[in-house]
């Protein structure tokens, strides 16, 4: 498939250009901004059928290793009104209901797992895209996504929306790919973030600052954790070796969580000297007082 109009960074606004990335590959990106947005027909990427392929014990894992950096942001001694966006089982939620805050879920429903029964009763849940969901008016003190705006139909709209949602001062969280990791140009079609086909579009840390700027926030910090997402590489390799399944992805082979495991020390060293392997943004804005 080749392209019928040259498309419009929805970040900058500057015309985007094709990128090769090999030869049953091309994603458009962005040369003034490094956004890039992907095209199933043009990068299909040995994608999978299904739009969950994860593992529970690294999932376990993400989970912790969030939490406790969401709660440093958080103050300590008051009860908070949080918003996630793409809970899926609730497993961040669930703990900071049993600490006394007010939660509140959206998820658009595409994984199919089992969500917590103590979040069901007592957290306030919506089902549906998040575009599609209307949000009350400063009611929030933290709203945070992971790995979930990389999905988005239309992120500008989720982003003005979840500004209005903030109270004054309060914090919006995300961690989502990086277009600018070296992974993606090492690996190419086989990087793992491109396996997954609800992938499709990639921040840098200038696109996603762009346009939280536009959604009216002013303070903005953009990091790369070297703690998320820590097989990615492993589950790379593991794709261009072809240890993967067309239905679920490289987590549903046998053996592949214990390759993981087994491999992850030494890919965890090799990120601290290399840190521009690390396949994530996170991203911590601040509404004005």
């Amino acid at each position: 498939m080749q392209l019928n109009k040259q498309e419009i960074c929805e970040a900058c606004g500057h015309f985007m250009l094709e990128w090769n990335i090999s030869s049953n590959c091309t994603l458009l990106k962005c040369p003034q901004c490094f956004h890039i947005k992907r095209d199933l027909e043009l990068c299909n990427a040995q994608r999978r059928e299904h739009a969950w392929g994860g593992s529970e014990l690294f999932d376990e894992i993400r989970a912790f290793l969030t939490r406790r950096r969401l709660n440093k942001l958080l103050s300590k001694n008051k009860r908070l009104s949080l918003l996630e966006i793409g809970f899926g089982s609730g497993k961040i939620l669930v703990k900071f209901l049993e600490k006394g805050h007010k939660v509140h879920g959206v998820e658009a429903d595409l994984l199919e797992i089992h969500i917590d029964e103590l979040l069901k009763k007592y957290g306030t849940l919506h089902f549906g895209k998040i575009e599609n969901i209307q949000l009350p008016k400063e009611e929030f003190d933290l709203i945070y996504g992971i790995h979930v705006i990389e999905h988005l139909d239309n992120p500008a709209e989720v982003f003005k929306k979840c500004h209005d949602a903030l109270k004054k001062e309060g914090i919006l969280y995300f961690i989502t790919p990086n277009s600018t990791s070296k992974g993606l140009t090492i690996f190419k079609d086989k990087w793992w973030n491109l396996e997954d086909p609800t992938h499709i579009r990639f921040f840098s840390p200038q696109s996603i600052k762009i346009m939280l700027n536009r959604a009216g926030f002013r303070k903005i910090e953009i990091g790369i954790p070297v703690w998320d997402s820590l097989t990615l590489e492993i589950n790379s390799l593991l794709r261009f070796l072809r240890w993967n399944s067309k239905e679920h992805g490289v987590l549903s082979k046998k053996y592949a969580k214990l390759v993981d495991a087994f491999l992850l020390p030494f890919f965890i060293v090799i990120r601290m000297f290399y840190p521009i392997l690390s396949p994530s943004l996170e991203v911590i804005a601040w509404k004005s007082p």
